[in-house]
């Protein structure tokens, strides 16, 4: 019992020592390391500490909470030190400055602004080819995932009789989002490889490339979406102010993907094997984001309530689905935190990308 109380600290806490030797290239010595380690250790259990008060946690109750709270606590205490080193590196360290975030950021945004229309172009180029051939043009986009939508409606609507309401509508947009994302996480390996003909002759932002074809996955989704829209009004579905929650959620899920998209990509130009291990885990969480059920209901308590609220890419589909199906408003602490999370990422996604870049051509 005792260890297990202490991994409450020590995980996020090396999850923090960890990120702050990221942003440091690894140039950490020891001493450095173990002076990182108790700082990380003292920042999590105040910011733990705070967070269990607010919940009416006191004193030494928190060794004695549930598995379930412990588990919950631990992973809270990832994210927060998740984002806690950008800042801890900002504030300490000599070669990461404010200056040089805010150099970043006029070159992200730079960047963004000189070749946004190049991604757009790129994006309506790879959809026209996608159709070049095809006798029923677009229309692909809207077949596909209709059908795959019929089956796991037969298969889990019938055979495993599943219960949720306006299930075909609960199908259909829950994966219409998991599509997106695994498509995105696919791409975004090899896109640089791909790509070589390009980056080899002109200078190019790599994450433009990334960028790209997150605008043609999201434009197949906008038009998924529109058919959700359509399923809303023949079944009849009771709509409210609600559904604007969508906005926000979808927000967040396009930053999230970009950032651990962005990552990736930089991973996959030294990891041949990478895009195999990307399409192992992709097969194993499509079953643990709640693309064919309510995670939180059908995964015994409490493992499937974590899992909805700690797995982004599950959170953002059972919110989307809770605001545009069942009125229902998201909990928008997590909404908030998940928000957070994939701006940090995004960020180290773009630090990295810029950081390596230039080697990108000699090692392809």
């Amino acid at each position: 019992m005792y260890m297990l109380n202490s991994l409450i600290m020590i995980i996020p806490t090396l999850m923090g020592l960890f990120m702050h030797s990221y942003f440091c290239h690894g140039r950490l010595t020891v001493i450095k390391k173990t002076g990182l380690f108790f700082l990380y250790g003292i920042m999590v259990s105040l910011t733990m500490y705070g967070i269990a008060w607010t919940r009416g946690i006191k004193g030494d109750g928190i060794a004695h909470m549930t598995l379930s709270h412990k588990i919950e606590f631990t992973i809270l205490g990832c994210v927060m030190s998740f984002c806690m080193a950008l800042g801890m590196c900002l504030c300490i360290e000599r070669d990461i400055t404010f200056e040089k975030l805010r150099m970043y950021l006029i070159r992200f945004a730079g960047d963004t602004r000189k070749y946004y229309k190049y991604a757009i172009k790129s994006a309506k180029a790879d959809l026209r080819s996608e159709v070049a051939n095809a006798y029923l043009d677009w229309l692909w986009w809207l077949i596909e995932p209709f059908c795959m939508m019929l089956i796991y409606t037969l298969i889990f609507g019938v055979v495993f009789h599943a219960s949720e309401e306006y299930f075909p509508i609960f199908i259909f947009s829950g994966l219409s989002m998991w599509t997106f994302f695994s498509r995105g996480m696919n791409v975004s390996v090899n896109i640089v490889r791909n790509n070589k003909g390009i980056i080899s002759k002109v200078y190019l932002p790599k994450f433009i490339l990334y960028f790209a074809r997150m605008l043609v996955n999201g434009f197949k989704m906008l038009v998924s979406f529109v058919v959700v829209v359509g399923m809303l009004i023949v079944f009849r579905v009771p709509v409210t102010w609600r559904i604007l929650y969508v906005i926000p959620v979808m927000i967040v899920f396009f930053l999230f993907t970009f950032g651990l998209g962005s990552i990736l990509m930089h991973f996959g130009v030294y990891v041949n094997d990478l895009s195999y291990i990307v399409g192992i885990i992709l097969s194993m969480l499509m079953y643990f984001t709640g693309t064919f059920y309510a995670v939180g209901k059908r995964i015994p308590a409490p493992f499937g309530e974590l899992l909805e609220q700690f797995n982004p890419v599950a959170y953002c589909i059972a919110s989307m689905r809770n605001a545009a199906l069942y009125s229902t408003s998201p909990q928008l602490d997590l909404l908030v935190m998940w928000g957070l999370v994939s701006v940090v990422l995004s960020a180290v996604g773009v630090y990295t990308i810029y950081r390596n870049e230039n080697a990108y051509v000699k090692v392809i």
